[in-house]
């Protein structure tokens, strides 16, 4: 029994001796098969490798055709219209699909914004601030021409009226400036006022209308006053030629004790006003007003000038069509009030559109200068604020935005005539 016991426990040890050499080649095959050279993890990193570079190759290319996607859309949505005034002695302006008259109507609509501005009294020296909305503006919009970029421009029909503050003028709202303040920060209130008006669908910016707006249509050109010139390009009679306050003449004042000696540069009568014994001014550099101290000297060049539209002259006669007749649509957009707006009593039929523009002037003149912002009163322009000698006014004028609509909108006649002009509507391609 002994000897079988053991005979049986050899074999077992045998046995498993055996079982544990087995294991140990098939776990040296197994290593190999995993971690060889040609082993299953090898295997798989070089798949993982060759599966990364193919979704590289996929990703270039993919991108290379969104690229390419991306360039032919925006090339689509990029395409611009640019607006030219082909014959500058006509009222029309072209993009080459589609002619415009100077006066049709857009449909713009800029009281989609909430935008508000607050003209303080501070900067204008009226009593109350003056307060601006967009949601309150009541007229439309009419085509004025094309801006230095090509882009079309248009114009308010009648004012911007303000809802606090502002001062009656006929059954509109007018806006004041007076003063010192009126003069120094003028031409940058207006066009802040007006800014508010451009943020309706397709318009890119707002401005107040100014001077060089008016002339481009009128053909008015200071350098050459009664001769049509809507490119101001032209050079001849000055206007007021010889005249102290003759456009871009120059004069030196010099404050004595006597009085204010002054000395025009073209040749004008030199002489001492004894009635002013004091010289205030605006300095450009500073930005202030300064007055000229005992034997101080201080040069300044005259740039303002007005004129009737129709003569181009100083001289008001309404038959004559030197610059544009009183019928046309130019001439009523500018010089003539509203005819679609909520003041229809009158419309269309009375100079009634005192405005405000943008554009600072100084009249130089015998012994003193005033300076002024510019303006439309019943077909001229011009207007003064502040005089050397402390003389000031307060003016109150209406206000007219000028929008700059984007080049990538599109007209389209909406086959319906508003104050004898066409109507077009505005669209944006990508909307």
């Amino acid at each position: 029994m002994k000897k079988k016991e053991k005979k049986e426990r050899g074999i077992t040890l045998v046995a498993l001796v055996v079982t544990i050499i087995v294991l140990l080649i098939l776990a040296g095959t197994t290593i190999a098969t995993i971690f060889g050279e040609n082993g299953i993890i090898k295997m798989a990193q070089k798949a993982k490798d060759e599966t990364e570079k193919a979704q590289e190759e996929t990703d270039k290319q993919l991108q290379n055709l969104m690229n390419e996607l991306s360039n032919v859309i925006e090339n689509e949505t990029e395409k611009t219209t640019e607006w030219t005034q082909p014959d500058p002695l006509k009222p029309e302006i072209t993009n080459g699909e589609i002619t415009l008259k100077i006066g049709d109507y857009v449909d713009y609509d800029c009281t989609t914004s909430d935008a508000t501005y607050t003209s303080t009294k501070e900067k204008t020296g009226h009593t109350e601030d003056q307060v601006f909305k967009a949601k309150e503006y009541q007229y439309g919009w009419r085509v004025l021409g094309v801006d230095e970029n090509k882009q079309l421009m248009l114009l308010s029909e009648d004012f911007a009226q303000p809802i606090e503050g502002g001062t009656t003028l006929g059954v509109r709202q007018a806006y004041n400036l007076k003063g010192q303040e009126g003069y120094a920060n003028g031409v940058n209130e207006l066009n802040n006022i007006c800014s508010i008006y451009g943020n309706g669908k397709g318009a890119i910016s707002a401005r107040c209308i100014k001077v060089d707006d008016v002339n481009k249509i009128t053909g008015y050109n200071p350098n050459n006053t009664g001769v049509k010139d809507p490119m101001q390009t032209g050079s001849g009679r000055k206007y007021q030629e010889g005249q102290a306050y003759e456009y871009g003449n120059k004069i030196k004042y010099t404050l004595l004790s006597t009085g204010v000696k002054y000395e025009p540069s073209n040749g004008a009568t030199s002489g001492t006003n004894t009635v002013n014994k004091s010289f205030e001014y605006y300095d450009e550099v500073s930005k202030s007003w300064k007055n000229l101290k005992i034997g101080e000297s201080l040069t300044l060049q005259s740039n303002y000038y007005s004129y009737y539209s129709t003569t181009l002259t100083t001289t008001n006669d309404k038959t004559s069509t030197i610059g544009i007749g009183t019928e046309t649509q130019e001439y009523k957009m500018l010089f003539k009030n509203s005819s679609t707006g909520l003041d229809t009593s009158n419309a269309g039929k009375t100079d009634n559109v005192n405005y405000w523009l943008s554009s600072s002037c100084v009249y130089t003149s015998n012994g003193s200068a005033d300076f002024g912002i510019g303006n439309v009163m019943q077909g001229y322009t011009g207007s003064i604020l502040y005089f050397t000698n402390g003389l000031f006014y307060g003016v109150n004028l209406g206000v007219r935005p000028l929008v700059t609509i984007t080049s990538k909108a599109k007209l389209k006649d909406s086959g319906t005539m508003q104050d004898g002009c066409k109507l077009y509507n505005l669209i944006l391609e990508q909307q």
